[in-house]
């Protein structure tokens, strides 16, 4: 009934003025009743008095939808203010100078520089002097082909003398006519990504260096290997027959001897990194292979007056592995930690799985090493060793590289080491065919 007031209001009140002017004008006044005319007079005043009332309604109806708009306008401007405010993007718009016309809350905490002062301040103010002289090139590139939107990674300064890299997103504002009005757009921070994928690109010129020297170490080692081994056969022999002579001293001789062992140990090495091994994979238990090679070195370990402690969240850890290869990995790292530990100490070694890796971990209390030593870890032919070969972790390495694993450091001088080992998990034979057997019954 509401969207009808003004028609009925204004029916009633025709009606009730028509009434009273018949009552004056022909009772009061006593003219004559002329029934046409009274009639068409009646209805002329109750026509008018209906389409007025009509558009009362009409205006009524049009002033709420206004009001409802502003409302919604309202309550929608609220929410984009909230939305400004806690969003952690900084949100901006420039005019065709160039000068920020709106800023919201989030450029005070990139920036520092407040919203107050840095509104009406031209945008490229706040760059470095090399950045305005490569992104100004690239706006007005963009405004002269009437570019709709374009992104652009820069470094903004800070005010307390600082820098953060930023992802700027712009969107260009024309006219009807082409003209460039001004931006708006957004700026994230991505000063940790930026840092990120340089650390990346370091650690993969590194990783390609460390490659080169591994392939300069085997093409060295193949050739040391071949000249020297032949001439050392020779010389062994011949040494033989002199220790069979009786006048000749045996303790030189024995000197002689255990340096030619030494000889053949580093060219041992040498072909292990430099030639190709074949390598057979199979399914293997890496706890039974670490229970093996514990108790082999438990004897070394004992005269050192060390003990080895293991730790294992199940029995069953499966890899696919060269089962001599591996233990030849765990045999350089227990061996490494009982030498690190002369006056005697303890090795734990644990062993778990997670997220289909298996983690194995080598930890001694020895004397650490220094941060110098840590990053020369693994270069060829360094050791810290008075009789080490410098080379027995980069077999390490290129074992676990066959392999698909890795080998993580951490060690502090005086605290010890810890070598921390990641492989592929496998399944067990058993286990695989049990489950390839559900799959075939499913």
């Amino acid at each position: 009934m509401s969207r009808y007031r003004g028609r009925l209001t204004a029916f009633f009140m025709v009606t009730i003025f028509v009434i009273a002017w018949d009552y004056i004008f022909y009772l009061v006044l006593d003219n004559n009743l002329n029934l046409v005319v009274d009639i068409v007079y009646t209805i002329i005043i109750l026509g008018a008095g209906i389409w007025l009332g009509g558009y009362y309604d009409r205006h009524q109806r049009y002033l709420e939808k206004l009001k409802k708009s502003e409302e919604k306008y309202r309550t929608l401007s609220d929410e984009m203010g909230l939305v400004l405010e806690k969003i952690d993007e900084v949100v901006f718009r420039t005019d065709d100078l160039g000068h920020f016309q709106f800023l919201n809350p989030a450029w005070e905490t990139f920036s520092g520089y407040t919203v107050k002062e840095s509104l009406n301040a031209n945008a490229l103010h706040f760059l470095p002097l090399q950045q305005r002289h490569e992104v100004q090139p690239i706006i007005r590139g963009c405004i002269k082909e009437k570019t709709d939107r374009t992104k652009v990674e820069i470094l903004y300064r800070m005010k307390d003398g600082g820098n953060f890299w930023a992802e700027l997103h712009l969107k260009f504002n024309y006219d009807e006519k082409g003209n460039f009005q001004g931006t708006i757009g957004t700026i994230s921070d991505i000063t940790h990504r930026v840092y990120a994928e340089e650390e990346l690109i370091e650690i993969n010129e590194n990783l390609a260096v460390q490659s080169q020297k591994l392939s300069i170490a085997g093409q060295l080692a193949a050739g040391i290997a071949h000249e020297v081994r032949n001439p050392l056969t020779a010389i062994n022999g011949f040494l033989q027959l002199m220790k069979a002579d009786s006048n000749t001293n045996q303790y030189y001789l024995d000197i002689i001897f255990t340096e030619i062992k030494r000889i053949e140990l580093v060219l041992s090495e040498l072909l292990m990194l430099a030639k190709p091994q074949a390598v057979h994979f199979k399914e293997k238990n890496v706890v039974q292979i670490i229970q093996q090679v514990t108790a082999l070195l438990q004897t070394n370990a004992t005269l050192f007056d060390v003990s080895i402690h293991s730790q294992f969240t199940k029995n069953d850890l499966y890899i696919r592995c060269d089962e001599n290869q591996i233990k030849q990995v765990f045999i350089n790292l227990i061996k490494n930690a009982i030498e690190a530990q002369p006056a005697g100490g303890n090795i734990y070694i644990s062993a778990s799985e997670l997220n289909g890796q298996v983690l194995l971990t080598f930890q001694d209390e020895g004397e650490g090493m220094d941060e110098n030593t840590l990053n020369k870890l693994g270069e060829p032919f360094y050791t810290t060793k008075e009789k080490g070969t410098g080379l027995g972790f980069m077999v390490c390495l290129r074992i676990l590289k066959d392999h698909h694993g890795s080998i993580h450091v951490q060690s502090e001088k005086g605290k010890g080491t810890t070598f921390d080992i990641s492989l592929p998990a496998a399944l067990p034979k058993k286990s695989r065919r049990g489950k390839q057997a559900a799959n075939e019954m499913v």
